[in-house]
């Protein structure tokens, strides 16, 4: 039933797509741990980026959805938001990038354990390290760090720092 979930929120975000004139960049698996606060919860996420031939304010757009959860309770998630992307040439062919980015995101339930995340909707910040490698570089190997806080939209307000990697897949090589 969550993997329906997540395949019909994708459908109706990308549906959406037209109006920035979308290409479709990768598909990706990410995995991402909680520290510190809400230390155990796990992230596990489909994600789908796609590059904006259209916008003059940010190069890329972020497309994730899948479960965030700890061994006693699970929740699912959707966001969708704009990142910029820096790419760097590193050691001849090899190509490097740090990418930036914010995405607002809803979250199912917010309790995990004793710990409420404090509400349903979230913005989502991050940075992300990585590398493209392949025999066309077809394929990128990320580290990311990403923030996820409701922004003061409800008086309990903790947030969550995450930390995971990422593996995806170029559709454009």
């Amino acid at each position: 039933m969550r993997l329906v979930k997540i395949l019909l929120s994708l459908t109706l975000l990308l549906a959406q797509s037209a109006a920035f004139a979308l290409q479709f960049e990768s598909v990706a698996v990410r995995n991402m741990n909680a520290y510190k606060k809400f230390d155990g919860v796990t992230q596990n996420a489909v994600v789908i980026k796609a590059k904006i031939d259209r916008s003059k304010y940010f190069d890329r757009m972020e497309f994730s959805s899948g479960e965030l959860g700890n061994d006693e309770d699970s929740s699912f998630f959707v966001s969708a938001g704009p990142s910029w992307r820096f790419n760097k040439r590193i050691a001849g062919r090899g190509l490097g990038f740090i990418e930036l980015g914010t995405s607002p995101t809803w979250i199912d339930d917010d309790n995990f354990g004793d710990e409420s995340l404090g509400g349903h909707f979230f913005f989502t910040s991050n940075v992300q390290l990585g590398m493209h490698f392949g025999y066309r570089r077809e394929l990128t190997l990320s580290v990311r760090v990403h923030h996820i806080s409701n922004g003061g939209l409800s008086s309990k307000n903790p947030g969550t720092d995450m930390v995971g990697i990422e593996l995806s897949y170029a559709l454009d090589r």
